[in-house]
């Protein structure tokens, strides 16, 4: 019988738990702080899902170490673009930026361990 997909280990960088925070905050203060738990919630449990895909997300050209996926709600309009890489069992999510940003620019030559 075939198995499915290994499910991957998630673990949070300081900068992207950092990068939640701020998720939250704003969300809370623009939408208030039930619409920002069910965000995160949101965020949290859509990058879990990578973590048991067969292969999760999309190399970053500029560094192919890095892997990126796009988190929406709803087909148009904004959301959040995860940057995480893989090793061995574990998924590390090093960033989330919004859909809006030059995510690939602010990423730049930022060391996987921030």
């Amino acid at each position: 019988m075939a198995r499915g997909p290994h499910k991957l280990t998630v673990q949070y960088t300081a900068n992207s738990r950092r990068d939640l925070q701020e998720i939250w905050d704003w969300n809370a203060k623009v939408r208030g702080d039930r619409h920002a738990v069910g965000y995160i919630e949101f965020l949290r449990a859509e990058t879990r899902k990578l973590a048991s895909s067969a292969n999760p997300g999309r190399l970053i050209e500029s560094n192919p170490t890095l892997r990126y996926f796009t988190i929406k709600r709803r087909a148009r309009g904004y959301g959040h673009i995860v940057v995480f890489w893989i090793d061995d069992e574990i998924l590390h999510v090093l960033r989330y930026f919004h859909t809006s940003q030059d995510w690939e620019r602010k990423l730049g030559g930022e060391p996987k361990l921030s």
